[in-house]
C-alpha cells in the first residue's frame, strides 16, 4: 500500500510539471510561424510569404498585387490554421475590408471570415499584424 501511495504521488508530480511546461509552451505563441495566406498564395502557406519580424511584436510579410478593381481576400495563419494562429476579420462586415494606412481589429482564436484589400494601383504592398494587444492584434497595409 505504501508503495502504491508513493508511486501515485511521484506520477502525479511528474504530470504536473509536465502539465505546467505544456501550458507555459501553449501561451508563448509562435508569432513567426504565421504567414499571409490569400488568393495570391492560392491559400497556401508559401515561405515566401512567411511574416517577418520588424520590431517588438509587429510583423510582415510583402507582396506585389496587380490593381485590375478585384478586392483580395487574405488573412494571417500558421501551416495548419490552428486554434489561436488563424487571424481574420471578425464576424460580419465591420472591419473586414481595410484599406491603406488604416488599421483593423484582428480575431485569431474563432475568426469570422477573411479581411478583404482592392488595391488602387499595381505595385508591391506590406501587410502587417501587430501583436502587441495579444488579446485584440491589428492588421493594417501600407504600399511600399
Amino acid at each position: 500500500m505504501k508503495r502504491r501511495i508513493a508511486f501515485l504521488i511521484v506520477l502525479s508530480t511528474l504530470v504536473s510539471g509536465c502539465s505546467t511546461t505544456f501550458v507555459e509552451q501553449i501561451l508563448e505563441k509562435d508569432y513567426e510561424s504565421f504567414y499571409l495566406r490569400g488568393v495570391f498564395t492560392w491559400w497556401e502557406a508559401d515561405e515566401n510569404y512567411r511574416v517577418k519580424l520588424v520590431e517588438g511584436k509587429l510583423y510582415k510579410a510583402s507582396v506585389k498585387l496587380i490593381a485590375d478593381g478585384q478586392p483580395y481576400d487574405f488573412k494571417f495563419a500558421d501551416e495548419n490554421y490552428a486554434p489561436g494562429y488563424d487571424c481574420g476579420s471578425p464576424v460580419g462586415t465591420e472591419g473586414k475590408v481595410l484599406v491603406t494606412g488604416k488599421s483593423a481589429l484582428a480575431v485569431c482564436e474563432e475568426p469570422g471570415g477573411n479581411f478583404q484589400f482592392t488595391p488602387e494601383e499595381t505595385a508591391t504592398y506590406d501587410f502587417f499584424i501587430d501583436f502587441t494587444n495579444e488579446e485584440s492584434p491589428s492588421v493594417y497595409i501600407l504600399k511600399r
